[in-house]
């Protein structure tokens, strides 16, 4: 008997890829709805001030609050940017990692079950003609690479590449690797940079992480590349 993994085990629940397309849209209706009201009832601001409140204020429930706005923040409207700094002024730098980590992973699993759920064709030809070459790399040897390299980068487009990885049919467990080993990196960048704002002494070391995870994925061309194209642009811009 072949060996599925969960996400193909629970699209092929349902065979018939239009029906799927029909209630991903339900789905995700229902989920900005309820965004919009979880926001609202929270009072979230967009800050990381903000969060650390709303976070702060739940006492026992503060790690699984930080989870849930960190798995469904495309929905409320909170960028990672905002979202991991505050693991790291709440929790301190290891415990705001591993939040941040398994927060980030849970929503690249999210955009993966979705994918497939819906059906990977039916995203394919909808994808701008920019982003083919995101598509191009998910497919190439070194898909699970660039993914990894573009969850890790501080400021980028991680849930176009988890979506990218996902319509171009990356296999769930490599999937599952590449963005849990990026979303360790981007979690520890920002949550040592979190934790620095209540520890003056950290703030310089903080900086000097935050730079070189800024810099040193452009100094590689390899990464460069996968980094331009996670952006829509093509590898021989640099050339123009």
């Amino acid at each position: 008997m072949e060996h599925q993994d969960p996400i193909s085990r629970l699209t092929s629940l349902n065979a018939r890829p239009a029906s799927r397309r029909w209630r991903l849209l339900l789905v995700l209706i229902a989920f900005v709805v309820g965004g919009g009201i979880l926001r609202n009832a929270l009072g979230i601001e967009w800050s990381t001030e903000g969060i650390r409140s709303v976070v702060s204020d739940s006492a026992f429930w503060a790690p699984m609050i930080f989870l849930t706005l960190l798995v469904f923040r495309i929905l409320l409207v909170i960028p990672s940017v905002i979202l991991l700094p505050a693991g790291g002024l709440l929790f301190g730098v290891v415990e705001g990692t591993i939040y941040g980590a398994i927060g980030l992973t849970l929503s690249g699993l999210l955009n993966y079950g979705l994918v497939q759920w819906a059906g990977p064709q039916a995203f394919q030809s909808r994808i701008p003609p920019r982003f083919q070459g995101a598509l191009d790399i998910a497919r190439s040897k070194a898909g699970a690479g660039a993914v990894a390299v573009i969850s890790a980068y501080p400021f980028g487009p991680i849930t176009i590449a988890h979506l990218g990885a996902a319509i171009a049919g990356m296999g769930f467990f490599t999937y599952l690797i590449a963005v849990a080993l990026g979303s360790i990196v981007r979690a520890a960048t920002f949550s040592l940079f979190g934790a620095s704002l209540v520890e003056s002494g950290r703030l310089g070391w903080a900086s000097l992480a935050m730079a070189g995870a800024l810099i040193i994925p452009l100094l590689i061309p390899r990464s460069r590349a996968w980094l331009k194209q996670g952006f829509g642009k093509s590898a021989s811009d640099d050339e123009s």
